[in-house]
């Protein structure tokens, strides 16, 4: 009797098996059908565009890449070019398109960085066309392009796509980048997940779906193919990777700079707020940041804060780790004053320290 309820048990566990493992194919199906159906509404109003460089104004032969993140010093090597691209850039009005502005060069008040000698568009249905900067808004890092044709039909798309100030993200939320591959008529989408909120004070939000100089300048959308954010704040020491770590700037934000670079209007990157510390955690199980060193000139030197000084609070804020440091810093501008609460000597005192723009 036991031997045959054994065999029954084993039985119907099989068969419980082969029905799950019956249903993993249709659900990957599903799945890869949505994700079709997320590119082909986003796509829409996505294009592709390449920036051309002069390679001898950028790549100085004698003192190696001027560009970082760029290796070798010969710019005819596929590892070293940068006029490559493509990236991608959103469709916001019937001859207007955003980009990120990290694929113009260096800032300048009248157009692209020095060295650029020329920026392409390719539409989803092929047609190309060149296009001159409008305006930039490095806080941001976006720019505005205008390109001598008429995409009304698509930006209304467009337009009705984009997720309202009020749409909500969530750490966790599924999420899709839908920009243009190295075939500027074919879409790409890498899908992923809200890794974190808040980042780039509090302009982006993280993001684990991978992104290179593709899909830099993306769309990003939720599953309802409502766009919540666009693809920016790459960092140059990665440019071009696909690290699995990126940001995207929050659609308010992008609206908000949206509506000053169509006034024509150059913002350059403010300097960022500077504390002069160098610290790190000092106990597992409590608050608690031990500062190593201090830059000369700095607030922090200014306020009287020593090496070997501990961390408690900032603006009542617990110091539980380096991270809560950087990110209450990011949070501020150049100017603003901290209240630090701090321990020495086994002796808690208060110190006054406004941020400087970082050197």
């Amino acid at each position: 009797m036991k031997t045959t309820f054994n065999t029954f048990a084993l039985m119907l566990a099989v068969l419980l098996s082969s029905a799950a493992m019956a249903q993993e194919p249709a659900l990957h199906k599903e799945l890869e059908a949505h994700r079709i159906k997320i590119a082909k509404s986003v796509s829409r109003f996505t294009v592709s565009v390449e920036i051309d460089f002069d390679h001898e104004s950028l790549t100085p032969p004698s003192t190696g890449p001027a560009i970082p993140g760029m290796g070798g010093t010969d710019p005819d090597d596929p590892f070293t070019r940068y006029d490559i691209g493509p990236f991608s850039g959103l469709i916001v009005a019937k001859d207007q398109i955003l980009i990120s502005d990290r694929t113009l060069g260096d800032f300048s008040k009248t157009g692209a960085g020095p060295g650029i000698e020329g920026i392409t568009i390719t539409l989803p249905n092929g047609d190309r066309y060149k296009a001159k900067v409008m305006g930039r808004h490095q806080e941001i890092d976006l720019a505005l392009l205008k390109i001598e044709a008429d995409l009304s039909t698509v930006k209304d798309v467009a337009i009705a796509a984009f997720g309202s100030d009020e749409t909500k993200l969530d750490r966790g939320q599924q999420i899709f980048v839908v920009g243009r591959g190295a075939n500027p008529i074919r879409a790409q989408i890498n899908d992923g997940i809200v890794s974190a909120l808040g980042r780039e004070q509090r302009r982006a939000f993280q993001l684990d779906a991978r992104v290179g100089n593709a899909t830099l300048g993306a769309p990003v959308c939720n599953n309802n193919a409502e766009i919540v954010g666009v693809v920016t704040f790459h960092n140059h020491a990665t440019f071009g990777q696909a690290s699995g770590v990126s940001y995207a700037a929050y659609m308010h934000e992008v609206k908000r700079a949206y509506g000053v670079m169509k006034e024509g209007k150059f913002v350059e990157r403010p300097k960022a707020p500077f504390m002069g510390i160098g610290a790190s955690k000092k106990w597992p199980d409590k608050p608690g940041l031990e500062v190593g060193n201090i830059v000369s000139g700095s607030g922090a030197e200014k306020a009287g804060i020593r090496v070997g000084d501990i961390l408690l609070q900032v603006d009542g804020v617990d110091m539980t780790d380096v991270p809560d440091l950087i990110s209450h810093i990011q949070g501020h501008s150049v100017g603003d004053v901290l209240k630090v609460k701090l321990l020495r000597d086994d002796k808690e005192m208060e110190v006054s320290v406004t941020l400087g723009p970082r050197p």
